[in-house]
C-alpha cells in the first residue's frame, strides 16, 4: 500500500507495535521527529530556502487530501482499517520471542486478567449471587466454584493484579536508572515525564469512550432494556448497571450531561477527592484510583532513589506495604509491591560475571539443586496465590479452607478480608512469577501478548456491548423457557457470550487499540516535546546534567 493513506496506517501500525500499555516507560521514538522534518522539507521546497517565499502553489503540489484525491481508494483503506489486525492480511503485527530476563510477561498477565474481568461483567448480570460463592458439596456442588477455576469468572481479583502489574511496569526503567551510577539527572527526568504523561495517557481514551456511550445514550442504544427494567426491576437476578442520565434536549443536551460527568471523572474524583457514581460506564472506577496511585508511587520513587538499595528495598519498601495494608487501605500497598518486584527483576536481571564452564562438578550439582528447589518453592507460592485469589465473595468463612482465613482477620468485616486476600494474593503472584521463567514464557504467546497489548481497550468497551447487544439477546433467549429453567438459561448466557458478545468486543476492541489508544499514545509523546524545556547551553553527560 502506497501513499499519503499506506502511509499513515503504516504509522499507526508502528504505534502499536511500540504500544505502551498505560506504564511503560521506554525512551521516545524520533518517529515524530522523522516526521516533522520529513513536512517541513516537503513545504519549504528545496528552492525555498525560507519560508517567506512558500507561496499557496508550491505548498498545494505537496499536500494531498485524500477523500477529495482518490475517494475510491480512501473507502478501500478505511475497509481495510475495520478488519482485525490479527486477520488482516496487511497488517505488521508483530510479537517479540520470550527472552529470560525480559518483561513481556506482564503483557500477557495484564491480557488474560482483563479477558477475566470481560467475562465477569457478562456473568454477573445473569448468575445473581450463584458466581460468589465457593465450592461446597452440599449447598454449591458445581466444579466451576471450586478455588482457582472460579478465577475464569472472578473480575474483583483481576484488578488487583492490575494494580501490581502497573506499579511493576511504572517503576521498572527507573530501577533500572537507579542502578547506573552517575544517572540521578536521567532518573529525574524520567519521573517528570512519567508524572507529566500519566494523567493524559489515562484520561484521553477514557474521554472518547464517554463521547461513544452518551451518542449511544442520545440515540436510544439503552432505551429498550431501561423500558423493561422500570417495568421489572427482577428482569435480570444480577448485577444491572446504572446508566447516565438522558437529556431531554436531544443530542446536543446529551453532549452538555456528558461533559458534566466527565468533569467529575476526570477531575472531581482523582484530583478533588468528590464524590462519584460512575453512571456512564461503572467499570471506569479503576481509572481515577489508577492515576492517583501512581501519583504516590512517583512520590515515594523520588523519595527514596537516592538510598542504598538494600535499605530501600528490604526495609523501606515492607514498612510501606505493611503500614498501608494495616490500615486496610490496600490499593497503594499493591503498587509498592509492584516497585518491589521490579526492584527484584532487575537485579536477578544481570548475568554471572562467573562464567558456568569453570565451575566443577560440586559446584554445578549445588547450583542445580538451588535452582531446583528455588523452582519448587516459587511454584507452591504460585499455587498460594491462586488460593488466595480464590477467596469467595460470599460465606468463605463457612467454606473448608479459607474458614481459617477469615479466623486469623477475625476482628475485621467480611469485605475487608476478602480485599485483603485478593491483594496478598495479587502480590504474591506477580512475585513469584519472576523466578518461574517457564510460566513466563507461556505468557509472551502471541495470543496472551495480543489480549496485553488491547487489555485497556478491552476494559474499556466490554461494558456498553454488554449493557446492550448483551442483555438483549439473553433476555430474549429467556423469553422462550420457564423461569426455572435454569441449564437452558445458563445455555443461552454462554451462546450469547461466544458468538455475539464475544466477536464483537474483541473487534471494537482492536479497532479501538488502533484509532484511538495508540494515537492518543502517539499525541502524549508530541504534547510533551512541545512544551518541554529545551535550556541552551546544557548538555547531558554520563546520565547528568552539566553546563557545557
Amino acid at each position: 500500500m502506497t501513499g499519503p493513506e499506506g502511509s499513515s496506517t503504516s504509522r499507526l501500525e508502528a504505534a502499536g507495535r511500540r504500544y505502551s500499555q498505560d506504564a511503560r516507560l521506554d525512551s521516545d521514538s524520533d518517529l515524530d521527529t522523522q516526521l516533522t522534518k520529513k513536512s517541513s522539507s516537503l513545504l519549504s521546497g528545496s528552492n525555498t530556502p525560507q519560508w517567506a517565499e512558500v507561496t499557496y502553489t508550491e505548498v498545494r503540489k505537496h499536500i494531498r487530501v485524500p477523500c477529495f484525491s482518490n475517494p475510491t481508494k480512501s473507502i478501500k483503506s478505511a475497509l481495510y482499517f475495520l478488519v482485525p489486525s490479527y486477520l488482516a492480511s496487511h497488517t505488521n503485527l508483530e510479537f517479540k520471542k520470550y527472552k529470560p530476563g525480559s518483561t513481556e510477561w506482564l503483557d500477557g498477565l495484564r491480557g488474560i486478567a482483563a479477558f477475566f474481568v470481560f467475562v465477569y461483567h457478562h456473568v454477573v448480570a445473569y448468575t445473581g449471587e450463584e458466581h460468589d460463592y465457593a465450592w461446597d458439596p452440599k449447598r454449591h456442588p458445581h466444579w466451576i466454584h471450586l478455588p482457582i477455576l472460579r478465577l475464569f469468572y472472578s473480575g474483583t481479583p483481576m484488578v488487583k493484579i492490575f494494580f501490581v502489574i502497573s506499579g511493576f511496569a511504572l517503576t521498572y526503567k527507573p530501577v533500572k536508572l537507579m542502578r547506573k551510577p552517575g544517572s540521578q539527572g536521567t532518573l529525574m527526568k524520567t519521573l517528570a515525564s512519567s508524572i507529566f504523561r500519566r494523567y493524559q495517557r489515562l484520561f484521553l481514551p477514557c474521554a472518547a469512550v464517554f463521547f461513544m456511550i452518551h451518542c449511544w445514550r442520545a440515540w436510544g442504544a439503552f432505551d429498550w432494556f431501561e423500558v423493561r427494567h422500570l417495568k421489572d426491576p427482577k428482569i435480570l437476578p444480577g448485577d444491572i448497571e446504572k446508566y447516565p442520565a438522558k437529556s431531554p434536549d436531544g443530542f446536543f443536551g446529551q453532549m452538555g450531561v456528558m461533559l458534566a460527568e466527565f468533569w467529575l471523572f476526570a477531575i472531581g474524583s482523582p484530583v478533588l477527592g468528590a464524590k462519584y457514581d460512575f453512571d456512564t460506564d461503572k467499570h471506569m472506577w479503576t481509572i481515577p484510583t489508577e492515576y492517583v496511585q501512581s501519583m504516590a508511587l512517583f512520590l515515594l520513587v523520588a523519595m527514596v532513589a537516592h538510598l542504598r538499595r538494600g535499605f530501600r528495598v528490604y526495609f523501606i519498601l515492607p514498612a510501606c506495604y505493611l503500614f498501608w495494608s494495616y490500615y486496610k487501605k490496600y490499593d497503594y500497598p499493591l503498587f509498592i509491591c509492584g516497585y518491589f518486584c521490579a526492584e527484584i527483576h532487575a537485579a536477578i536481571d544481570i548475568p554471572s560475571l562467573l562464567p558456568i564452564s569453570s565451575e566443577d562438578s560440586v559446584q554445578r550439582q549445588a547450583r542445580s539443586f538451588k535452582k531446583t528447589a528455588r523452582t519448587i518453592f516459587f511454584s507452591f507460592m504460585f499455587f498460594v496465590a491462586l488460593w488466595f485469589l480464590s477467596f469467595p465473595t460470599r460465606d468463605g468463612d463457612k467454606t473448608w479452607g479459607y474458614m481459617t482465613l477469615c479466623q486469623i482477620m477475625n476482628p475485621n468485616g467480611y469485605f475487608t478480608k476478602r480485599v485483603a486476600y485478593h491483594s496478598f494474593g495479587a502480590s504474591i503472584l506477580v512475585w513469584s512469577l519472576i523466578y518461574l521463567p517457564r510460566l513466563q514464557a507461556y505468557l509472551t504467546l502471541p495470543l496472551f501478548q495480543y489480549l496485553g497489548r488491547i487489555s485497556f481497550s478491552l476494559y474499556l468497551m466490554h461494558g456498553s456491548v454488554i449493557r446492550t447487544l448483551g442483555h438483549r439477546l439473553v433476555l430474549e433467549g429467556w423469553s422462550h423457557y420457564e423461569p426455572d429453567a435454569y441449564g437452558r438459561k445458563m445455555f443461552i448466557i454462554v451462546m450469547v457470550f461466544l458468538f455475539a458478545v464475544f466477536p464483537l468486543v474483541m473487534w471494537m476492541s482492536d479497532i479501538f487499540w488502533r484509532l484511538v489508544e495508540a494515537p492518543c499514545t502517539n499525541f502524549v509523546r508530541w504534547s510533551e516535546q512541545l512544551v518541554v524545556s529545551k535550556e541552551e547551553g546544557v548538555k547531558e553527560q554520563g546520565g547528568q546534567i552539566k553546563a557545557a
